[in-house]
């Protein structure tokens, strides 16, 4: 009987370890969920950085017309009556 109970004993904590470590909410999930919470930050940190640049772009554009003027002058190359424009092309 003492024998029996040794192990069943053995066995209850050898499935109970099992499944601590490769169970559906095991550690090894745990591990797998960390990673991928660590990923989905770094994105959205740079995301957040880029958001940041673009609403502070929107500032400008809304602050001023010379943000305006140069963002049209760097983005669509217009230019002013009276001006001339000249296109630097490099050789390659």
């Amino acid at each position: 009987m003492r024998r029996l109970l040794i192990v069943f004993f053995v066995f209850a904590i050898g499935y109970q370890s099992f499944h601590l470590y490769f169970g559906e909410q095991g550690l090894k999930r745990q591990e797998e969920l960390a990673k991928q919470i660590a990923y989905q930050e770094r994105i959205n940190q740079r995301l957040k950085h880029r958001n940041e640049a673009l609403r502070a772009q929107v500032v400008d554009l809304r602050l001023g017309e010379e943000a305006v003027e140069e963002h049209v002058r760097s983005e669509l190359q217009y230019i002013k009556d009276n001006e001339v424009f000249y296109r630097m092309v490099n050789k390659q």
